[in-house]
């Protein structure tokens, strides 16, 4: 009885040898891309309140809101925003999204000042579309 099941368990290890040999998959293509890192962490020229605005919206939305143009998916990511998107909005507007959310964004009332907000549209109002 031990040979008839010894030889049962060698087949199926046989079968499940076979089986992983036809179900390999490839590897991913890996892209990499090189940057100058010295220009990826200098601060941009910018007015006092602006630059404050730029590290809270590195800190705080550059997360989904994509400031390095790298490809968006709409399904999970946010749009890009930029200086146009403070002026077809509205400054009032822009404050009020920020601090109450929407229903794909938090609201940051309980964590950024009202100073802190205008100085992230401060930021946002240097920001042009390219």
């Amino acid at each position: 009885m031990h040979v008839a099941l010894s030889l049962v368990l060698i087949a199926f290890g046989v079968l499940a040898q076979d089986s992983l040999r036809e179900t390999r998959v490839s590897s991913p293509e890996i892209v990499r891309t090189e940057y100058d890192m010295a220009e990826v962490v200098k601060p941009p020229a910018l007015p006092a309140d602006a630059l404050a605005g730029w590290k809270l919206f590195v800190q705080r939305c550059a997360i989904c809101h994509d400031p390095l143009g790298q490809p968006s998916y709409p399904e999970s990511f946010a749009p890009i925003l930029t200086r146009e998107t403070v002026s077809n909005l509205g400054e009032d507007r822009v404050r009020n999204v920020i601090m109450v959310g929407s229903a794909r964004m938090p609201g940051w009332q309980y964590t950024l000042s009202p100073e802190q907000v205008g100085e992230v549209i401060a930021y946002l109002n240097t920001v042009t579309p390219e």
